[in-house]
C-alpha cells in the first residue's frame, strides 16, 4: 500500500500524526501534506490549520503520556522514542555521507577527464617510443635490485639557510637520481629493477604551511610530476630488461581533512592511471598499484612490504604488519619522515627512505636536518647485499 494513503485502521488524527511525523522521509512539505489531509477528510483547509493541529499534538504529547500512563509504559514509550530519534540521526548521517561521496566522485571524475585530455595530447605530440631493452648474456644470473622514490614534494618552494628547492632544482635532483640508479644497476648486472614509489610525489595542500610554500595547484602538480616520472621510467626501461613499478599513495594528496578522509580518497591514485595511459607502448614496464596503502612483493625470495609510513612507525610496524598479514616480512620499506633510518627487529629490517626535498621550513622549525637523498638496494641470492644512499644535495 502507498504509505501516503490513509490506512483503513487509521483515524484522521492517526493519519495526521503519521504524515506530519514523517514529512522528510516521505518527501513532503507542509503544503503537499495539507493537500493529502484535505483529500482524506474532504475538506479545504489551508496548510496552517493542519500544521497547527500537529504542533498542538507535539506540545502536549509527552505531558499526556507521562500523566496518564504508569511508569513501565512510560519507560517503554521513551525507549521507542529514543530508538526513533537514533534512527532519524542515522538516516541523516547516511544521507550526508552519501552526498559527500557523490561530490568527491564528481570532482575526481572531472579531474580525471582533464588529465585524460592532457595525456591524449601528450601521446600525440610527444609519444614514447618503445626501445628494445638490453639483454644480459644467457650465462649471467638474473639479478634484481630496487630503487626507492619517495617524498619528492614537487610544487613546493624552499629557500632557507640550509636548503633551496624549486621545480628547476627538483629536475636536476631527479636527473642525478636516475643517472646514479642506472650506474648502480649496470654495475650490478641486473635484469629487473624494482622501482618502489612510496608516496608524496607532490606537495599537495593539506597544511597551511604547505599551501603557502606550494607554487602549483594540486592538479598541475600531479600531471607535471607524473609526466616527469613517466620519462624516468622510460629511461630506466631503455637500460634494463624489466621494470617493476610500485605505486604507493602518500598523505599529501588526500582529498580533504585527515580525520574525514578514507585511505582511498587520495588524488595520487591518478598517478598509476596516468602512467598506464602514457606508457601503454612500453612493453617492459609493469605497474603494480597499492591496496589500502600497502604493497607486498618479493626479491630473490625475500618478502617485502611497501608503505608510505604515515601509519607505520619504525617502532611498531613489524608487530602490526606481521599480525595483519599473518607472516613475518624480511623487509618493511617506508618513507614519510624525510630522514634516513634502518633498524633490525629480529629477522625483519625496517628501511626508511629519506626525501628528495630535504630541509623545508617545517623541518627548520622543529630543528630537523637531513640531506636530500634516495636509496638504492642491491640484492643477491642471500638477500639484501647493500643499501646505497644516493645523495642529491644540488641547490643551484
Amino acid at each position: 500500500m502507498n504509505h501516503l494513503q490513509k490506512r483503513s485502521d487509521e483515524s484522521i488524527t492517526d493519519y495526521l500524526i503519521r504524515i506530519y511525523s514523517n514529512l522528510h522521509e516521505y518527501g513532503l512539505d507542509y503544503h503537499s501534506a495539507a493537500e493529502l489531509m484535505n483529500k482524506e477528510q474532504g475538506s479545504s483547509y489551508n496548510e496552517s490549520k493542519w500544521r497547527k493541529d500537529f504542533a498542538s499534538y507535539k506540545r502536549w504529547k509527552d505531558y499526556i503520556i507521562k500523566t496518564n500512563l504508569d511508569e513501565e509504559v512510560v519507560q517503554k514509550y521513551e525507549e521507542i522514542r529514543l530508538k526513533a530519534e537514533i534512527s532519524k540521526v542515522q538516516n541523516a548521517d547516511q544521507k550526508r555521507e552519501y552526498r559527500k561521496m557523490i561530490r568527491h566522485e564528481a570532482r575526481f571524475l572531472a579531474i580525471k577527464k582533464c588529465i585524460e585530455d592532457a595525456v591524449e595530447n601528450l601521446n600525440r605530440d610527444k609519444p614514447f617510443l618503445s626501445v628494445p631493452p638490453p639483454s644480459l648474456p644467457s650465462t649471467n644470473t638474473k639479478k634484481e635490485d630496487m630503487v626507492l622514490f619517495s617524498d619528492w614534494h614537487y610544487g613546493m618552494e624552499v629557500d632557507n639557510r640550509f636548503n633551496k628547492f624549486n621545480s628547476s632544482i627538483f629536475k636536476k635532483r631527479v636527473e642525478k637520481l636516475v643517472a646514479k640508479t642506472i650506474a648502480n644497476g649496470l654495475k650490478n648486472g641486473i635484469s629487473t629493477l624494482h622501482v618502489a614509489q612510496l608516496g608524496d610525489l607532490i606537495s599537495g595542500q593539506i597544511h597551511t604551511s604547505t599551501r603557502v610554500q606550494s607554487n602549483e595547484d594540486l592538479i598541475e602538480q600531479i600531471t607535471q610530476v607524473t609526466e616527469i616520472l613517466a620519462e624516468v621510467l622510460v629511461e630506466l626501461a631503455n637500460n634494463f630488461e624489466h621494470i617493476k613499478y610500485y605505486n604507493v599513495i602518500g598523505n599529501h594528496s588526500r582529498a580533504g581533512k585527515k580525520d574525514e578522509m578514507a585511505i582511498k580518497e587520495n588524488y595520487e591514485y591518478l598517478i598509476p592511471w596516468y602512467l598506464e595511459a602514457r606508457l601503454k607502448d612500453i612493453a617492459n614496464i609493469e605497474l603494480i598499484v597499492d591496496k589500502d596503502g600497502l604493497i607486498e612483493t618479493e626479491i630473490h625470495g625475500e618478502k617485502i612490504i611497501l608503505a608510505h609510513g604515515n601509519f607505520d612507525s619504525v617502532s611498531s610496524s613489524v608487530k602490526n604488519l606481521s599480525q595483519m598479514f599473518g607472516y613475518v616480512p624480511d623487509y618493511i620499506i617506508t618513507g614519510h619522515i624525510h630522514h634516513h633510518e634502518e633498524k633490525d627487529f629480529g629477522s625483519t629490517k625496517h628501511i626508511v627512505n629519506p626525501s628528495l626535498i630535504g630541509v623545508d621550513d617545517y623541518a627548520v622549525s622543529r630543528r630537523l636536518y637531513s640531506i636530500p637523498s634516495q636509496k638504492y638496494l642491491s640484492f643477491d641470492s642471500e638477500g639484501l647485499e647493500a643499501v646505497h644512499d644516493i645523495k642529491l644535495n644540488i641547490v643551484a
